[in-house]
């Protein structure tokens, strides 16, 4: 309760002023009565309830102060807690011999799982013993550490269709046009077939694409549409739908027999990329395409999501030309992990 003092003239006066202002029902609190002979010799002190939204703002605005506050600390304090875990870890790996130090560091500079770092030394370690100082012997074992983690699935010998997934911007339509070339010029027949109802200008990219490559293009109309024109022809398609998680959804449910590929940016981090991948796990998912690798400074996030996911790798795609289109080996990321990002754009390499 706020207490306000007004002064009047008259005590009478006064009384009918401050209900006519305030209502009939404001409480009194205290009249004083100054002095007979002066002029506004009357205090009338009153009680008012707190303004409830001027009380609401004022809650939400320290709620919102002390959610930045504890955000902030919990932050810091997650900092500190993985900057002591590196130096214990850090502390353990001078134990081992140089070479395995050296991969170490280097895996951390180019955005590797710390854990997992440790566990591919460790192993190597394990097997070699003092061995691991030669770094001829390192480096095999090294190559060996990566390929017994991450799975490559190549899909250019197949004859099935392909549907591609992922989110909006993560590089679909590009990558169906790079990926139908490579499979032109390897001697397979191949075609697009397109599906994006918010988006119907993108069919203007395929059909320039298919004029320009001979590369036969066709678009769907509606759900059913494409259905049919997937059952009707058998030449095998390509097939690039709309980013909506729901018409995704939809699609795979019917076409649960048919290979699919998620595509995902390189820029996306491993939370994203984790609950993407969840949500199709019953898809038929053949792997993995990470594309836009030229934008990115590291990608050694992308070699730990392919272990921790168990999910084959089909495709890297590292810039906007049509040829840059990777079928990667395991010497692809022992390269990521050691050398980094040789694919970053020519700005950024310069920066570096």
């Amino acid at each position: 309760m706020k207490v306000k003092t007004y002064i009047f003239e008259d005590i009478k006066e006064g009384i009918e002023r401050i209900k006519e202002e305030y209502g009939s029902d404001t409480i009194i609190l205290d009249i004083k009565n100054n002095s007979k002979n002066s002029r506004k010799s009357c205090e009338i002190s009153i009680g008012l309830d707190d303004d409830p939204e001027l009380e609401e703002d004022s809650t939400g605005a320290l709620r919102k102060k002390t959610e930045e506050i504890w955000s902030h600390t919990t932050k810091l304090l997650s900092e500190k807690i993985i900057g002591l875990e590196l130096e214990i870890v850090r502390e353990r790996v001078k134990q081992y011999p140089l070479p395995l130090k050296v991969f170490f560091e280097k895996m951390m500079k180019n955005g590797f799982d710390v854990h997992l770092a440790v566990s591919m030394i460790s192993e190597i370690y394990g097997e070699i013993g003092v061995l691991a100082n030669d770094i001829a012997k390192a480096n095999f074992f090294f190559r060996n550490a990566i390929a017994k983690r991450i799975k490559i699935c190549d899909i250019t010998n197949s004859n099935e269709h392909i549907l591609m997934l992922g989110p909006t911007g993560a590089g679909k339509t590009q990558t169906a046009k790079k990926f139908s070339k490579m499979l032109s010029n390897i001697g397979k027949d191949v075609s697009i077939l397109a599906y994006d109802p918010a988006r119907k200008g993108c069919w203007d990219e395929h059909i320039i694409f298919s004029e320009s490559y001979g590369i036969p293009f066709s678009f769907a109309v509606s759900e059913e549409d494409l259905f049919l024109k997937i059952a009707k022809d058998r030449t095998r398609k390509i097939i690039d739908i709309s980013g909506s998680i729901d018409l995704q959804k939809r699609v795979t449910a019917r076409l649960k027999d048919i290979k699919k590929i998620i595509l995902l940016p390189a820029g996306a981090r491993d939370e994203k990329i984790k609950n993407y991948c969840n949500r199709f796990n019953d898809s038929n998912i053949a792997g993995l395409v990470f594309t836009k690798l030229d934008e990115e400074e590291t990608l050694g996030h992308i070699c730990h999501n392919l272990v921790f996911l168990e999910q084959p790798v089909c495709f890297l795609t590292t810039g906007m030309d049509i040829g840059d289109l990777l079928t990667p080996n395991h010497e692809t990321f022992y390269k990521i992990l050691l050398e980094g990002n040789i694919w970053k754009t020519g700005e950024k390499r310069l920066l570096q």
